[in-house]
């Protein structure tokens, strides 16, 4: 997800943004015959620690079981308020951050949003829970140590929900660490600004939202006005800097 090209075992720390840096969100809007995106352009002015751990909160998982997806809710899985639902007054806040998962052999599967699960194959090998594809390992993302490999960035109306396989022949509770930053964040609309920034003259993060698999995003409001729309070729320039 980040421009940068870190491995996935990146600590997910090490690709945190600071404040007074550039990031650019962008979202695929067309992606089959002729590529289009769409791009949003902020600068970090608050940012803040995301750390909250997940123990008890998980039920037990049986045996080569699974637990189909919901939220992560304060009062435990898929129960009270969803811990990343972001309100609805701080339309330019965002979350960055990754999932730690303990122990390795718990599978975790990202739906984002509710109800699509991010894949790298084709649509038409769609994946579920437990299947072999697509889902990350607590051997690649340990609770103690979250990495890029379940890198997440979550803004308002934007959700997420959580999947789980139990890949040993126990029965286990999870445990899970989200570790990151919550960034406020200063919209950017000026175009000698915006250009500096793809053409790399200004230093920005660019950050792709969501998995492989098409679907339609939708973007607070407020951030209208800020909307810009690229091709392909710009996008590659980006991506080759």
């Amino acid at each position: 997800m980040t421009k940068d090209r870190a491995s996935l075992r990146t600590p997910i720390l090490d690709v945190l943004l600071q404040e007074s840096q550039n990031i650019s969100l962008v979202l695929p809007i067309e992606i089959a015959k002729a590529p289009k995106f769409e791009m949003y352009f902020f600068r970090v002015f608050r940012r803040f620690p995301l750390h909250r751990t997940y123990d008890s909160e998980m039920p037990s998982i049986g045996a080569g079981a699974t637990l189909a997806s919901n939220y992560i809710g304060d009062d435990g899985f898929g129960t009270g308020d969803d811990l990343f639902e972001l309100w609805e007054e701080r339309p330019f806040r965002v979350y960055h951050f990754g999932i730690g998962i303990r122990p390795g052999e718990i599978w975790l599967y990202k739906e984002i949003p509710a109800g699509v699960l991010q894949t790298g194959l084709s649509m038409k090998t769609p994946s579920y829970v437990g299947d072999k594809r697509d889902y990350i390992s607590g051997l690649l993302s340990p609770y103690d140590e979250p990495t890029v490999a379940t890198e997440t960035v979550l803004y308002h109306k934007l959700s997420m929900y959580l999947g789980f396989k139990n890949d040993s022949a126990r029965a286990i509770r999870p445990s899970l660490r989200f570790l990151g930053a919550g960034y406020d964040l200063i919209p950017l609309k000026e175009n000698n600004v915006l250009n500096a920034m793809l053409s790399g003259r200004i230093p920005c993060r660019f950050l792709t939202m969501g998995g492989l698999k098409m679907f339609t995003f939708v973007t607070p409001d407020e951030w209208s006005p800020y909307k810009v729309e690229v091709d392909a070729k710009k996008i590659e320039e980006v991506l080759a800097r």
